[in-house]
């Protein structure tokens, strides 16, 4: 009987090591649990009233927006006006476009914003300030997110089209997949690029790292820069901080790549989801390196927990506007502080919040398309203007300085448009064995710490019993370390150290005899 309890217990002392390795995906209810209690946290500490066009309030206004809570942005949208105007050559070109983006979320329109048209000056007219390259190549990437969010359309007199953007991107791919050595831009540019890759064909870049001129395609692109990503992942599923993290995640999301299941992304402790909630504390702010909750962290894992939740609904892409659907949040169990929102009235009814539609009436009257931007534009330039509010070249247009297009290309369509990849390209052996080999060493060596755990009980609860002879090699390595077995050698050593210290003794006593006679002498 007791053989099968020693047996009955070695077995559940193996369960805990292969549990470890099972794949334990979110629920989707642990996910709006968790976006629930990052906006308490959001709307206890950190308003984004306070700080109107930072990065930190542009994301959470955004993740608001593409999770169909109710918010109050026509005020929010008021105050973009003011910077909007304040932007000049010193911001960076992806400032600008977090700010559209945002302003887009608001109801309002990024081509009339304090009479400024941010779509044109921070995209297709930027370089008329500033280079858009000039943060590397994330003003390319956010720019070619800003341009697909609604579709906008690039007219002829632009100083970049699509196609240059694309070029832009794309040359900033070293030779390991990365983009710039970063992943936060890596993570960017495989979003920027991933309507692409499945309908243009190949580009003729330069390579910013080399200098090298070739040919490339964007799917090409976007699958070295996904091996780079899981070659980086570390053993927690994260990328060492959140904010590389959270943008991963956003780009898995979109090209159609499960964060919390797929192989290539799943580490020896965590999957890449799991890595981003390592970062969320237990008042529910997410801390930008796993210490004090940061604003602008929460934002922005807010936004990747509202992408991968609208890709477990079946819902439109994070950054497509043009598709107007808001995420489910009414089965989340609702945490004490959620209900500290702006409007009181509003939190009495949290099944309508998030089945309800987002209006469409949102929109300031003040607001009107009417009159595009001419801060960074010619005044000739911008008025005309077509039935459906598109910009338009006027009868003298200006000489164009965008180059010739290059390589055999398809301009896609906007993002409504992109498919994601049901299928990945194999990766390489070298990363995927890696991974597979790391785990494999690891199981090996728990088992054998445990076989000799459970040798050494088995072997105690035999001595115990009088089943071991005296002659049993067990008994003599159990017998070795008995000091009532080996007396003589025992006292042996005790003589011997009390030989040691009479000597010592009997020459201390001397010395100090000699010093003494010294003394006298003189």
């Amino acid at each position: 009987m007791k053989k099968r309890i020693i047996a009955a217990l070695c077995v559940l002392m193996l369960i805990p090591v292969f549990g470890v390795y099972v794949d334990a995906e979110y629920k989707e209810s642990d996910l709006k649990n968790a976006v629930n209690k990052a906006i308490a946290w959001k709307d206890k500490n950190d308003s984004p009233h306070y700080s109107i066009g930072t990065n930190n309030s542009n994301l959470y206004i955004t993740a608001l927006r593409r999770m169909g809570k109710k918010y109050e942005y026509n005020t929010y949208l008021l105050g973009l006006d003011g910077v909007a105007a304040g932007y000049n050559e010193e911001n960076d070109a992806s400032d600008m476009q977090r700010t559209a983006l945002a302003t887009l979320a608001s109801g309002g329109e990024p081509r009339n914003v304090g009479g400024r048209d941010l779509i044109a000056d921070s995209t297709y007219y930027r370089d008329a300030v500033a280079p858009i390259d000039k943060e590397g190549v994330n003003g390319y990437s956010w720019a070619l997110i800003t341009l697909d969010s609604k579709g906008y359309a690039v007219p002829d007199w632009a100083s970049k089209n699509r196609n240059d953007i694309i070029v832009g991107i794309l040359s900033h791919q070293n030779t390991d997949g990365s983009f710039d050595d970063s992943i936060y831009a890596t993570a960017s540019a495989i979003t920027a690029l991933a309507p692409y890759s499945e309908t243009s064909g190949a580009y003729t870049v330069t390579q910013v790292q080399t200098g090298e001129t070739f040919d490339i395609s964007p799917k090409q692109a976007v699958d070295k820069a996904l091996d780079y990503l899981s070659a980086e992942q570390l053993r927690d599923g994260d990328w060492g901080e959140l904010r590389s993290t959270a943008m991963a995640i956003i780009a898995l999301d979109t090209v159609g790549i499960d964060a919390d299941g797929d192989d290539r992304f799943t580490a020896n402790k965590g999957t890449a989801l799991e890595g981003l909630m390592a970062y969320q504390g237990k008042n529910g702010g997410f801390s930008a390196n796993g210490h004090n909750a940061d604003g602008e962290a929460t934002s922005l894992a807010l936004c990747a927990l509202t992408s991968h939740l609208r890709k477990m609904q079946g819902k439109a892409r994070f950054f497509n506007f043009n598709v107007e659907d808001s995420i489910s949040l009414a089965d989340a169990t609702p945490t004490p502080k959620a209900t500290a929102t702006v409007k009181p009235k509003a939190t009495n009814k949290p099944s309508s919040k998030a089945t309800s539609k987002p209006k469409t009436t949102v929109k300031p009257s003040t607001k009107s398309t009417s009159k595009p931007s001419n801060t960074l534009k010619p005044a000739k330039t911008t008025t005309p203007k077509s039935e459906a509010g598109e910009l338009l070249p006027t009868i003298t247009p200006r000489a164009t300085r965008r180059p010739a297009l290059v390589g055999p290309v398809e301009i896609p369509g906007p993002m409504q448009s992109f498919e994601p990849m049901d299928e990945l390209p194999e990766k390489g052996s070298g990363l995927q064995n890696k991974k597979s080999v790391g785990s494999l060493v690891v199981v090996a060596v728990t088992i054998i710490i445990l076989l000799v755990l459970c040798g050494a009980a088995a072997i105690w609860y035999l001595n115990k019993k009088g089943k071991l002879s005296d002659n049993n090699i067990f008994k003599k390595l159990i017998n070795k370390f008995d000091k009532k077995s080996s007396g003589k050698h025992y006292k042996a050593k005790r003589h011997r150290k009390t030989e040691e210290y009479r000597h010592y003794e009997e020459r201390e006593r001397y010395n100090q005899r000699k010093k003494y006679d010294k003394r006298r002498k003189r």
